[in-house]
């Protein structure tokens, strides 16, 4: 991700032409005249998992396109070892930036960057402030988030039972468990208290809620996604929040799967049993219709963290993504002129919102309205988040 200072030299490369490269593999025609390569690792879900890898794959080919880079090179990694495996090949082809994706590779990429101080680095979602001066970061807060994914749930459930679930080593953990719990309580706060009590769904052994279960945290794998999203179905949980990698993209796939198995059954129930109700995900990330389960989404918005650090990255004309003016004059970093060397999304400054999806709560008209006003309430100070 090495910016162009100039822009003639911008378009000197342009005309040369572009290499992309994937999964780390350099099979360049021939030489360009200055090779700047945008590197990416991601692990475990890679950049399949509609959230920040997919996210900053994006605008990362976007500022190729631009001329910012000759080429990316971008790896899907399954554990710490590969991590650093991974920084050690692209390091050899000479990465402009190498950016590392989750929490899972923060470690690796802090001993990484150590050794090498002259290169730089990118942590996107990286939840750790303990990086070397040679690594940028970008990461966002979700407790917010999480608050309002909660009352939205509870708003959403048929059953009444709704569910938090984290991975393993995902940033803000604890909090974003609190602040869902508080977002029920407030919904059952707030309702007709002729209307049954909307349930925060704690898995214990056998499967069955309790309120005082095991700990709402998984490991960060599709296997265990799935495991999850079964267990928590089995147990009357309709509406399921997940926050990760690989275990988020296991609930969600599970889901779509139960949700085809329910509306494809040519059974008809019997008697006035109308059957279990179908699955629904509040989403993690960008939700673009890939899945019909998704009825809300929490979206971390990596454009305008990306245009805010970098002022001479691909400007959008999407409001949502144009980065503030900078206070100071950027930094010349390694080759790139950075206005902000650590960028933290909130509600507040655009960095994460929390929207409706198209047809959510088909029986609630206001459902996006209700969404919009509790946010307006936390950032007046009306609410806190961790407590409701």
């Amino acid at each position: 991700m090495r910016m162009r200072a100039r822009t003639a030299q911008i378009a000197a490369l342009a005309a040369v032409g572009v290499l992309t490269l994937s999964a780390c593999s350099v099979n360049a025609p021939e030489a360009l005249e200055e090779e700047r390569l945008g590197c990416l690792v991601s692990a475990p879900a890679g950049f399949d998992d509609h959230s920040a890898g997919a996210l900053t794959l994006e605008e990362t080919e976007l500022a190729r396109g631009a001329g910012v880079f000759s080429g990316t090179s971008s790896q899907r990694v399954s554990s710490g070892s590969a991590t650093s495996a991974a920084l050690d090949r692209m390091n050899r082809h000479d990465c402009a930036l190498t950016t590392v994706i989750g929490p899972g590779g923060a470690d690796e990429l802090a001993d990484f960057a150590a050794d090498h101080p002259k290169d730089l680095f990118l942590g996107v979602s990286s939840g750790t402030d303990d990086l070397p001066k040679n690594v940028l970061s970008m990461d966002f807060d979700l407790v917010p988030p999480a608050f309002i994914a909660g009352y939205t749930a509870a708003t959403a459930s048929e059953t009444g039972k709704v569910g938090v679930v984290v991975s393993h080593g995902f940033p803000q953990s604890e909090r974003i468990l609190n602040a869902f719990d508080a977002g029920v309580d407030l919904y059952n706060k707030e309702n007709d208290e002729d209307l049954p009590k909307a349930e925060s769904y704690r898995p214990a052994s056998g499967g069955a809620a309790s309120a005082s279960g095991s700990p709402r945290a998984i490991d960060d794998t599709r296997k265990a996604g799935k495991e999850y999203f079964e267990r928590s179905f089995d147990a009357d949980v309709d509406v399921l929040v997940p926050f990760g990698s690989a275990a988020a993209m296991g609930v969600v796939t599970s889901a779509d799967e139960k949700r085809t198995d329910l509306t494809t059954a040519t059974e008809e129930p019997e008697g006035d049993d109308e059957g279990p109700s179908l699955p629904k995900i509040v989403w993690y990330g960008t939700a673009g219709g890939f899945s019909k389960t998704i009825v809300a989404s929490v979206e971390p918005n990596v454009r305008r963290g990306l245009r805010t650090m970098f002022p001479d990255w691909p400007q959008s004309k999407n409001p949502d993504e144009v980065a503030p003016a900078p206070k100071t004059g950027p930094e010349e970093i390694a080759g790139f002129r950075v206005a902000d060397r650590h960028y933290w999304g909130t509600l507040d400054n655009g960095g994460v919102r929390i929207v409706a999806e198209d047809g959510f709560l088909s029986r609630v008209s206001d459902a996006g309205r209700g969404i919009t006003d509790l946010r307006e309430r936390i950032k007046s100070g009306e609410i806190d988040p961790e407590k409701g």
